[in-house]
């Protein structure tokens, strides 16, 4: 794979994913971060936990008030498994509000854009993890969804980086643990398995909401 070739924009007029390596700029994304993303895996045959990236993928545009009439995640999975066949990838899906305006938005139809690369997965076991004193995470509408300000988590990767840290804990703004820098957090107490509350401010996460639906179907007692 190259770098050009691996990312797609979609074309709404003929419907297709187009291979191109440039969009329009100004536009809504950079200048205000006005969108959402999600980031996938491929595995050759179809997108992994797919009903869930697809539950949180409208949960964002939602809230953001962006329209889903142009957004096809079929289509998507049918797209990759033509172009990218028996591949095992990586797949960045950003979805930005069209159009320009100052804040208000002048409409809110989608840009989308597709960044492909090689899966590569993550440890298994990380060693380290210390808790930031830098980043501590707030509620609003909008911080379950993956929006285009991740700020607080690029903020936190320089901290664990520079602490040598495997992973680090984020607390929210009432000093409670919310969640890590690229992980959900779980922990066990006497049979009963405990996840911090979306109230904390931490991202309604695919690989949360897996975890959790795990555990119920195993009767396993869950509490948030």
């Amino acid at each position: 794979m190259s770098d050009t070739d691996t990312t797609f924009v979609f074309d709404p007029q003929t419907q297709t994913w187009l291979s191109q390596d440039t969009f329009s700029i100004p536009n809504r994304g950079i200048n205000f971060g006005d969108g959402i993303f999600g980031t996938m895996v491929y595995d050759g045959r179809g997108i992994k936990f797919f009903d869930e990236h697809r539950s949180r993928l409208i949960l964002g545009l939602e809230t953001l008030g962006i329209s889903k009439s142009q957004i096809d995640i079929h289509g998507l999975s049918d797209f990759l498994s033509h172009q990218f066949s028996d591949q095992k990838l990586r797949v960045r899906w950003t979805i930005f509000r069209s159009g320009l305006g100052k804040y208000t938005p002048l409409d809110n139809e989608s840009v989308q854009v597709l960044m492909i690369e090689p899966f590569q997965a993550a440890p298994l076991l990380k060693k380290i993890a210390g808790v930031s004193n830098k980043v501590a995470l707030s509620f609003s509408l909008w911080s379950r969804c993956k929006t285009l300000n991740a700020i607080p988590y690029v903020l936190a990767g320089m901290e664990r980086q520079q602490k040598g840290w495997d992973e680090i804990i984020l607390l929210d703004s009432r000093g409670k643990v919310a969640e890590a820098g690229a992980s959900s957090i779980f922990w066990e107490k006497r049979g009963v398995v405990f996840t911090p509350s979306l109230s904390c401010g931490c991202i309604a996460g695919v690989s949360r909401s897996v975890i959790m639906d795990n555990l119920v179907q195993a009767d396993v007692p869950i509490v948030e």
